[in-house]
């Protein structure tokens, strides 16, 4: 009797290792997703490759100040003030759509965020989380201007697509390449030239400095159809629990790609700085 509870405890024994070997056998194999690439949807102006979550919906305030050169009168520009709303909401983890009005140029804004392919280790390797993002931007008219017979609708409209491509080198640094190409149905003409089309390479990075705060760079090279400066923008993002503050400079007060990208004349070095920053707030409207 004593030598059969000796058998079944070394047999009880074996199972119970096998099982703990095979379950950490399986925990290796399990793909490795990385995750917060970038603290908030935006790198500083333009889109980063993060989404809502599915069911999250999420409310954004972007404020832009007038140039900081403008001296003590305007307050280096705290007098001037220009703000963004917009919402996005997760229909998918990897899908959202969002819509937004800016208040200086009297645009609204939708778009549409699909992530293609996450950065991923273990079994399954991949080096880089790739997303792709596609916008759409109507200019709002007056009365008056629509009454006009040269009045078109479609020469309200600008199109925007990017991809973008992010790679989180290690937990404190991230870097994203953004090819940007945009259609304008309606241009003015420059010296006798016309260009409806622009192409531009955005760059931009992510450094923590700590658990919650990390130091942003961003600026988009523009490669075909070059009329003004490139836009260079940094900041800072904090976040506090639900809320994510984004505090930047810029040399552009545009808060919209097609401004900011292809229309930006001030001179980052010359000291045509615009203070900025961008709150962003998150709602859980349905769980899965």
């Amino acid at each position: 009797m004593k030598n059969i509870i000796i058998v079944f405890f070394f047999f009880s024994f074996s199972l119970t290792a096998q099982d703990n070997l095979l379950s950490l056998i399986n925990l290796e194999e399990e793909p490795n997703y990385t995750s917060y690439t970038f603290k908030g949807t935006k790198v500083v102006n333009g889109q980063s490759i993060e989404l809502p979550s599915s069911g999250v919906l999420q409310f954004n305030i972007q404020h832009r100040f007038g140039p900081l050169n403008s001296g003590s009168y305007y307050l280096y520009g705290l007098d001037n003030a220009q703000v963004r709303f917009s919402l996005e909401y997760g229909l998918k983890d990897w899908f959202c759509l969002g819509i937004g009005r800016s208040s200086s140029s009297k645009t609204i804004d939708g778009n549409m965020k699909l992530k293609i392919l996450r950065q991923v280790t273990g079994t399954k390797t991949f080096p880089f989380t790739l997303v792709a993002n596609s916008s759409i931007y109507f200019n709002q008219s007056t009365k008056d201007q629509i009454d006009l017979p040269s009045f078109r609708f479609t020469d309200q409209l600008i199109y925007l697509h990017q991809v973008l491509l992010a790679r989180k080198i290690n937990r404190n640094l991230s870097i994203q390449f953004t090819p940007t190409f945009l259609h304008y149905n309606a241009i003015e003409i420059h010296d006798n030239e016309s260009f409806h089309d622009s192409f531009s390479l955005g760059i931009g990075g992510r450094q923590k400095i700590t658990k919650r705060i990390s130091i942003n760079g961003e600026t988009f090279i523009q490669l075909y159809n070059p009329q003004n400066n490139n836009v260079i923008s940094f900041g800072f993002d904090i976040e506090t629990g639900g809320h994510v503050f984004q505090l930047h400079v810029s040399n552009s007060p545009a808060m919209i790609e097609p401004l900011f990208i292809t229309m930006t004349d001030a001179d980052f070095l010359q000291g045509d700085i615009y203070f900025g920053f961008n709150i962003s707030r998150v709602f859980t409207i349905k769980k899965d």
